[in-house]
């Protein structure tokens, strides 16, 4: 992970659509302020390199460029930046919004400087992107490919069984119509799920973190794969309770005082992909793995609620997972399991 440039003078903040981008920067030196929309392509870009180094305060050393998670629309100005070795923040813009308080008000002009703002504020809580391999956004495109091909065919499947529940007639009707598009569906999960395994097989360092994941009982293709992808093969986290913070499984009080005492539990501030596919994992693991299965039902005789249980054999998958990654050793199941 990159650090912190001590002498970061500049925070500039970018708000991103699909055709513009608009630019705030913030001179921490000076206290000036400067405001620049350009097109989110290659010209944008190069225009927005001219404005910068036309002014005397600017280095690409010494300057925070901070934006949101936005999907594919950062791609072009991530990799640009990254080629010019700046220090790039990329922060959830939930975070940007709690950070700085109430507000009103919103346009692409302020949203920029709010960001550029949240920068230069807490600067010391940065961190930066580095440049990911070809591999890993490879398999980040595959995943999402896949993620969409499978709500499609889910919502198909969803609306001939809803029919068939009303209609038995018109809904096996509705099943032979949709019958050539849920096969063309699974055909094309079927091939990218292929091309992820060939993406895996070539690269020495995924396929040894890959088959380590695997070697555990109930992490399955899906789940190692999404690992991963988030973790950066496992370069993001520097522990289980971090990753388990990320994936929303981490346990947390709500008390205080004497008036207020909620139950412990998970945080909605998580990765909700990773999320659910470790709850199915879970699931898949008390009914298979025999240690998991009688840890299950005894916590459930001791009065345990199922979604603690079930949560808490999440945490312990995913410290399975870390422990192997770490020890660069298969997983042993214990032999009176």
């Amino acid at each position: 992970m990159k650090k912190i440039p001590q002498s970061a003078s500049l925070f500039i903040g970018i708000d991103f659509s699909k055709l513009t981008l608009d630019i705030t920067w913030i001179n921490s030196q000076s206290n000036s302020k400067k405001y620049l929309q350009l097109a989110n392509n290659s010209s944008g870009l190069e225009q927005m390199n001219n404005w910068l180094i036309k002014s005397k305060d600017f280095q690409y050393a010494k300057t925070i460029f901070c934006f949101e998670h936005t999907g594919m629309y950062t791609r072009f100005l991530l990799d640009y930046l990254l080629t010019k070795s700046a220090h790039v923040w990329m922060e959830s813009s939930l975070h940007i919004k709690k950070s700085l308080g109430l507000n009103r008000g919103k346009n692409d002009k302020i949203d920029s400087y709010r960001i550029a703002e949240h920068a230069y504020r807490f600067s010391d809580k940065a961190s930066f992107v580095e440049n990911n391999s070809s591999e890993i956004i490879l398999l980040k495109d595959l995943l999402s490919a896949r993620n969409r091909l499978m709500k499609s065919l889910q919502q198909i499947h969803v609306t001939i069984k809803e029919l068939t529940k009303i209609d038995q007639q018109q809904g096996k009707h509705l099943e032979l119509l949709n019958l050539q598009a849920i096969r063309g569906l699974k055909a094309s999960i079927q091939q990218i799920e292929e091309k992820i395994h060939q993406v895996i097989e070539a690269s020495a360092q995924l396929k040894e973190v890959y088959n380590l994941m695997i070697s555990i009982p109930g992490v399955g293709f899906i789940l190692a794969t999404k690992l991963l992808v988030y973790t950066k093969v496992f370069t993001c986290f520097g522990n289980v309770r971090q990753l388990a913070c990320y994936c929303g499984v981490a346990p947390f009080e709500y008390r205080s005082g004497i008036s207020i005492k909620g139950k412990t539990g998970v945080s909605k501030f998580a990765n909700m992909d990773l999320k659910a596919t470790l709850h199915l994992a879970a699931i898949s693991a008390i009914q298979h793995n025999g240690e998991l299965k009688k840890y299950y039902q005894r916590k459930g005789e001791e009065g345990k609620s199922k979604m603690s249980v079930i949560n808490a054999v999440r945490n312990k998958l995913l410290a399975r997972i870390v422990a192997v990654v770490n020890r660069n050793t298969p997983y042993v199941q214990l032999a009176n399991a």
